[in-house]
C-alpha cells in the first residue's frame, strides 16, 4: 500500500519548523490526527506522535522540500510537547491560568517577585518541615524534571533558578539528598558550558 501525506500537511510542518506554524504542533495533531493515521504508515504516524520535530524534518527531506529551521521554534515546539493538550490554549501555547498555578503558584511569581516565587516553591515541596517524606521527594523530582526542561527549551533563567533552590538544600541522609545532587550536578554541568561558550 503506498502512503502518500497531503500538501496541506506538508506546507503546515515547513511552517512550524521555520517558525511559522500556527497552532502549535499538539493543537494541530490533535485535529488531524485521524487523516495523518491514514496517510502515513503505522510506525511513521506513532513517530511523529512521539517524536514529533525530528519526524517532521525526516518527513519535509523524503519530500524533497527544503526549509530553514528556526532554532526557537524548534524549542518551543519541543517545550509544548511535555504538557497535555488540554493545558494549552487553541493556539497550542500554555494557558495562563495553568502557568500561574505550576510548582504552587512559583512559575507565576518567577521574575516578577523571585522572594514570592522562592516561598511559593518551599511550600510546595514543605521545606523546611515536610521533605523527608514520599510526597515532597516526588514533588522535588517534579521541580528537577521542571527546571531540566526550562534550561533545555524553555526560560534558562527558571530552570537556574529552581535548580539553585533545590541545590541549597542541607544535606538530610535520605531520599532527598540524590535529588538535591543532582539539581547540583546539573546545575554544575549548565554553568560550565556557560563558561565554555
Amino acid at each position: 500500500m503506498r502512503h502518500e501525506i497531503d500538501n496541506k500537511h506538508l506546507d503546515y510542518f515547513k511552517k512550524l519548523i521555520e517558525g511559522n506554524g500556527v497552532p502549535s504542533f499538539q493543537i494541530y495533531f490533535k485535529k488531524n490526527q485521524d487523516a495523518l493515521r491514514e496517510q502515513l504508515p503505522r510506525a511513521q504516524f506513532l513517530r511523529l506522535k512521539f517524536n514529533s520535530i525530528d519526524e517532521i524534518q525526516r518527513i519535509l527531506l523524503a519530500a524533497g522540500i527544503q526549509y530553514q529551521p528556526n532554532i526557537i521554534a524548534v524549542k518551543t515546539e519541543n517545550y509544548l510537547m511535555n504538557f497535555h493538550p488540554d493545558v494549552l490554549d487553541e493556539n497550542g501555547k500554555i494557558k495562563p491560568s495553568h502557568r500561574h498555578t505550576i510548582l504552587n503558584g512559583a512559575v507565576k511569581h518567577f521574575g516578577t517577585d523571585n522572594q514570592a516565587a522562592e516561598r511559593a516553591l518551599r511550600e510546595f515541596i514543605g521545606h523546611p518541615d515536610n521533605y523527608n517524606t514520599e510526597k515532597s521527594i516526588a514533588r522535588m523530582e517534579d521541580v528537577e524534571s521542571l527546571a531540566e526542561l526550562e534550561l533545555k527549551y524553555g526560560s534558562e533563567e527558571l530552570g537556574v533558578f529552581l535548580l539553585r533552590n533545590l541545590a541549597t538544600i542541607k544535606r538530610q541522609f535520605s531520599e532527598t539528598d540524590h535529588v538535591v545532587i543532582r539539581a547540583r550536578e546539573i546545575l554544575a554541568r549548565h554553568t560550565q558550558s556557560q563558561e565554555n561558550s
